[in-house]
């Protein structure tokens, strides 16, 4: 009998015809470190790709930082942060982003991608509502179909279609408007202070994705909510560090209450192996240079004239 996966996979032929003709651009190797310009197959390229936003990636400080990490910790961390993962580095990271961004709490997961999976499929329920710009990244997408929820879209960045549709759902309900800080793909930023004004006329809760703003736009970098004077209308605030903290990870900023309960709700923290002691540490000293040097931030061209 024929295995059907077997029939589906041989269907895709997409990669191999681009591969023939010389055309395909993924997972080409790169022989260098991250920088400006990097070694591709011995030739000397122009990175235009990097997400390494102030160009810490190659930062001796970070860099010694991480090495530190690893001589005291080692390697990793064996475990879960809901078991035997959880640091005093953990904890110094998770209590300087809480002040960097204007939270009460924060919690680390292992990376960004992670967070959105644990927060979007756990703060709500059945009888509950998630909302996403149609242009939300996909790791807020993937987050709301883990969800027992109702997930509605509404047009990019098109303040009359949330309005519609905040309308209609229940007044009782939890109501929760999932959206990045900046796009992605497109690179505009989300249209917050009309979505604050429509969360507070419809009972709506607002949760930032900052993977795109984190270190690039507000006070020192703090992200899209800082950016519009917004941090106490926001409800939570998520970041990753694969960006400008030059590190892998992820965090996920609130009150405490709201920080306690995904801790012990979030399935892709409690599930999975905690961040290893090395990125801890590259994120804790990418974090210091960013609040120490705020000109990377301003060479970085972005300001409120240009968004």
């Amino acid at each position: 009998m024929v295995k059907k996966l077997h029939e589906k996979i041989a269907q895709f032929q997409v990669a191999n015809m681009l591969r023939e003709k010389g055309l395909y651009p993924y997972f080409r190797p790169i022989e260098s470190a991250q920088d400006t310009e990097v070694m591709i197959d011995n030739h000397r390229v122009l990175m235009f790709g990097s997400n390494s936003y102030l160009g810490l990636t190659n930062h001796p400080k970070i860099k010694e930082a991480s090495k530190k990490a690893i001589d005291k910790y080692g390697t990793g961390c064996a475990g879960s942060r809901f078991l035997n993962g959880t640091l005093d580095i953990h904890i110094e990271l998770e209590n300087r982003l809480a002040a960097y961004t204007g939270k009460e709490a924060t919690v680390l997961f292992s990376t960004g991608y992670q967070v959105n999976l644990g927060v979007l499929s756990c703060i709500t329920g059945r009888n509950d509502y998630l909302i996403l710009d149609e242009y939300d990244h996909a790791c807020i997408i993937d987050g709301s179909r883990l969800s027992f929820s109702k997930v509605i879209k509404y047009a990019h960045n098109d303040m009359d279609d949330l309005k519609r549709k905040l309308s209609i759902l229940p007044e009782e309900a939890v109501k929760v408007i999932a959206v990045d800080g900046i796009f992605s793909m497109e690179g505009d930023i989300v249209k917050l202070p009309e979505i604050v004004k429509l969360a507070d006329q419809y009972g709506a809760n607002i949760m930032i994705d900052d993977a795109h703003s984190l270190g690039v736009i507000g006070h020192k970098g703090a992200g899209t909510a800082s950016h519009f004077n917004l941090t106490d209308d926001v409800d939570l605030i998520m970041g990753t560090f694969s960006k400008s903290l030059a590190s892998l990870g992820g965090f996920i900023a609130s009150d405490n209450d709201t920080i306690d309960y995904i801790k012990h709700r979030a399935r892709s923290l409690m599930f999975s192996a905690s961040m290893p002691p090395g990125s801890v540490a590259s994120a804790i000293a990418a974090l210091d240079i960013i609040e120490s040097e705020p000109e990377r931030i301003q060479n970085f061209g972005i300001t409120p004239t240009t968004l």
